[in-house]
């Protein structure tokens, strides 16, 4: 009784505004652009959020990030410090922004907030994995390196071939005792400083003249100083 008293108090209440002129009504077309734009808005920002997303997937899918996962914890870090994460924060911001859009739907507002955003994390996490299994991203990647793609194609060059910091892939040319030599992808000879005696083990036990390998560690006056290193079982950017 006392909740249908207070409806029926809340009633009359804004019926008296509106009489007094104090709340204006708006006009039934007003209330369908808006729905219009809202549904619009969140459906725009859902597929922008895709999209990103599925940028994301590519960066690591083109990369090959587990691979730097073999090379010690400096690939780690190299992978860390290097990572786009700009992308994945833009990501995370898009997901907030349909929520607070999707705030406007009672099937949203009247769930709790985490409820909702994990729907909503996992739909854009769903859909991001459906659209990168398209290789959309590895067809305009490819147009991009062919410099067929006015638009985007610095991005996608340089996401594509992400630069690991400190991270040389090359061959091995020579061992000789602890003095290696290795011809790097610009076809620059360097050699290899191993100062750590059980790494330089093991480096001489897996690695064999010859050897494509990736080496973690700063190069300076053509000498790198090795931090971590992994074996490449082909080309870089496709068969590590």
């Amino acid at each position: 009784m006392k909740k249908e008293n207070k409806k029926k108090l809340i009633k009359e209440s804004v019926v008296s505004r509106i009489e007094g002129g104090e709340i204006e009504m708006k006009p039934k077309s007003y209330f369908i652009v808006k729905s219009f734009l809202i549904v619009g808005s969140l459906f725009l920002f859902f597929l922008f959020a895709l999209y990103i997303g599925s940028l994301v997937l590519f960066v690591f899918r083109a990369n090959n990030i587990l691979f730097f996962y073999g090379t010690g914890l400096h690939g780690i870090k190299a992978v860390i410090f290097s990572f786009p994460w700009h992308l994945v924060l833009l990501s995370f911001a898009l997901i907030l922004f349909l929520e607070i859009i999707g705030k406007n739907f009672r099937v949203v507002y009247q769930k709790p907030l985490i409820y909702s955003l994990i729907v909503i994390m996992t739909l854009s996490l769903t859909g991001s994995m459906l659209i990168d299994s398209f290789s959309m991203h590895d067809s305009f990647f490819r147009m991009a390196e062919e410099e067929k793609l006015p638009i985007g194609g610095r991005m996608y060059r340089n996401l594509g071939n992400l630069d690991i910091e400190n991270a040389h892939f090359g061959e091995i040319l020579k061992k000789e005792n602890n003095l290696w030599t290795m011809r790097l992808e610009n076809n620059e000879i360097v050699s290899l400083k191993i100062t750590d005696e059980t790494k330089g083990r093991r480096v001489f036990g897996e690695i064999i003249e010859g050897s494509n390998i990736v080496v973690i560690g700063e190069l300076e006056n053509e000498e790198i100083n090795v931090l971590g290193f992994r074996r490449v079982n082909g080309h870089r950017r496709n068969e590590r």
